[in-house]
């Protein structure tokens, strides 16, 4: 008997979208799965349409809940599961195609996996934006730093949960949950799931189709931004050493710490705020101890090293070294004068087909 699959959808005011999804999630060819729709305390329509499509299939459960933000709510539709494997959607996405689950599921039995990860696409109302291929290959070294550049940052298949699939038992075994974090809880929660090391299996069919989606929480000016960026990865180190995990991964969270500047910077830039008041941004981010640090890290244990794309290796190792000598105008100008070229937009365009 094939294994039972839960999909864990997390819902929030995505009333527009939840149609969609569901009808995408519910006629995937793959029988034996069950739909968790959690509801995150939404305003509008999304409850109801939740609550009906639950009375006309008896797959589909439904959890109402305060609004906790997304990671704690993958938590409660995590903790109800009754799957052998788990996979994660948001509800203004959708699968690739009614094989998706069924594609994974193969891989991850024919190969024993604990966690499988596909290509993905984007996509918005006027159509497909690209597909982005996956970049991972299987039977490559996946403790080197080039691997956790490539899967986390330089191509991002292992920083979402979406596209994903894992085995139940790898998840609980491990203890493994989301922090409360509102934003990047995805990719939090994949730093832990590497950090034990599970045995990753690649497939190159795109599985998910990724909503670019301006209204999203992800596309919206965070006030949090710098705590929560910094928060995640200060738990990822007391996650290592509470586990007493001894990996040689420090630039996993060292890396995230130098994006978060960047991030930092286009947020106040794309809301309108001039160069002096972004850096002033820049230097509160830039006081947080382990900010600091980390940003310290990246030279002085050379993690820019074992990156293999040159142009990556050279852009992070220049832009720490300013960040380094505390020339936050000069940093701030360069971030300003990369978006105003479309550096950020053409980085992410070599991304997809």
């Amino acid at each position: 008997m094939e294994p039972k699959v839960s999909i864990i959808i997390p819902v929030y005011n995505t009333q527009m979208y939840i149609k969609e999804c569901l009808e995408n999630v519910r006629n995937q060819k793959y029988d034996n799965i069950e739909i968790i729709l959690v509801d995150d305390g939404s305003t509008d329509e999304s409850p109801r349409i939740c609550d009906e499509y639950a009375r006309e299939d008896s797959r589909i459960k439904v959890i109402h809940k305060q609004n906790e933000g997304p990671g704690l709510t993958k938590n409660v539709g995590l903790n109800v599961s009754e799957g052998e494997y788990i996979a994660f959607v948001d509800s203004d996405d959708k699968l690739d195609g009614d094989t998706a689950i069924s594609n994974m599921v193969n891989a991850a039995l024919k190969n024993d996996a604990d966690v499988v990860a596909g290509s993905f696409r984007r996509f918005n109302e006027k159509g497909e934006l690209g597909i982005n291929v996956i970049q991972l290959k299987n039977g490559e070294d996946v403790m080197t730093p080039d691997f956790r550049f490539r899967g986390f940052y330089q191509f991002n298949h292992l920083a979402y949960e979406w596209g994903k699939l894992y085995k139940k038992a790898f998840i609980i075994q491990n203890g493994i949950q989301h922090g409360s974090y509102s934003l990047a809880e995805d990719k939090a929660f994949n730093m832990r799931v590497y950090a034990l090391r599970p045995k990753y299996v690649f497939i190159d069919k795109s599985v998910y189709c990724y909503r670019v989606n301006e209204d999203s929480l992800t596309s919206k000016y965070r006030k949090d931004l710098r705590d929560v960026w910094v928060a995640s990865a200060v738990d990822f180190s007391k996650f290592l050493k509470e586990r007493k995990i001894k990996l040689n991964i420090g630039d996993l969270s060292a890396f995230h710490i130098w994006l978060g500047s960047f991030f930092i910077i286009k947020q106040e830039l794309q809301a309108g705020k001039n160069i002096f008041y972004t850096t002033g941004k820049l230097k509160k981010y830039a006081a947080v101890p382990y900010v600091r640090k980390a940003m310290k890290s990246i030279i002085a244990k050379d993690y820019t090293k074992g990156i293999k794309a040159k142009i990556w290796r050279w852009l992070i190792w220049g832009t720490t070294m300013i960040f380094n000598l505390h020339l936050y105008l000069v940093f701030t100008m360069g971030i300003a004068l990369f978006m105003k070229l479309s550096g950020d937009a053409k980085v992410t365009k070599r991304r997809y087909k």
